[in-house]
C-alpha cells in the first residue's frame, strides 16, 4: 500500500470519526433540551442536517445512540470517583468522597446520572460489552477501596465488599432522587439544608461498617 493511499485512508477515517461524534453531539443536544422520549433517528438527522440514511451508516438504531451516550456517562462517573479517591489517602474518607462525588455528578448533569443505569432499569435492552466493562470498572473501583479499608482494619471483617458497593450505589441514588423530588418536604421536617441531610446519610452508612 502506497504512502498516499495510507494518508488518504487516514483522512477518511478521521472524517468518519468526526461525523460520528457530530451525530452523538446532536443526539445529546436533543435529549438535554427535549428529553429522552424525543430522541429518534429522524430527529437526530434533522438536528445534524444529515440524511436519515447517513445516520444509519453510523448507528443501527436509537438504542445504539443511547448506548454510546450511556457509555460516556459511565466514563465520566468513573473519572469523578477517581478524582474523589485521590483527594485523601484514607479509605474511609475515600468512601465518603465517592458518595459525595455521586451527588455532585447528579447535580452537575442530571441527564448523565440517569443514563448510568438506563440499560439496567429498562427491560429488553441488552448492554453492549463496552457498557458492561464500563459498569464493572466503576464497581471494581469502589470494591477496591472497600477491600483496602478492610485490610487496614477500618471496617468490619464480615463486610461483603461487593454487596456493600451495590448498597452504596442503590442508597445514594435513592437519597439523591429524594432530595431532588422532595427537597421542600425534607427542609420542612429537618433543620438545615438538603446537603446536611445527605451528609448525615453518608455518616450513617459509614458507621454501619466501621470496626
Amino acid at each position: 500500500m502506497s504512502e498516499s493511499t495510507i494518508s488518504r485512508r487516514a483522512r477518511n477515517d478521521s472524517a468518519k470519526d468526526l461525523r460520528r461524534q457530530h451525530i452523538l453531539d446532536c443526539a445529546e443536544k436533543i435529549v438535554l433540551h427535549k428529553g429522552l422520549s424525543q430522541l429518534s433517528i429522524t430527529a437526530v438527522a434533522k438536528e445534524a442536517k444529515l440524511a436519515i440514511g447517513t445516520i444509519y451508516l453510523y448507528f443501527e438504531n436509537k438504542e445504539e445512540l443511547i448506548a454510546q451516550l450511556t457509555l460516556k456517562s459511565r466514563e465520566i462517573l468513573l473519572q469523578k470517583f477517581r478524582e474523589g479517591i485521590a483527594l485523601s489517602p484514607h479509605p474511609l474518607e475515600q468512601i465518603r468522597n465517592i458518595l459525595v462525588a455521586s451527588q455532585n455528578f447528579y447535580q452537575e448533569n442530571k441527564f448523565y446520572h440517569e443514563l448510568v443505569s438506563f440499560f439496567e432499569i429498562n427491560a429488553g435492552l441488552a448492554e453492549t460489552p463496552e457498557l458492561k466493562e464500563a459498569g464493572l470498572a466503576i464497581t471494581h473501583l469502589v470494591v477496591s477501596v472497600l477491600e483496602n479499608a478492610k485490610k487496614q482494619g477500618l471496617i468490619r471483617p464480615e463486610t461483603d465488599e461487593k454487596a456493600f458497593a451495590l448498597i452504596m450505589w442503590a442508597t445514594s441514588v435513592g437519597m439523591i432522587q429524594l432530595l431532588d423530588v422532595k427537597e421542600a418536604m425534607v427542609r420542612e421536617l429537618l433543620p438545615g439544608k438538603g446537603q446536611d441531610f445527605y451528609n448525615h446519610y453518608v455518616d450513617i452508612l459509614l458507621r454501619g461498617i466501621m470496626s
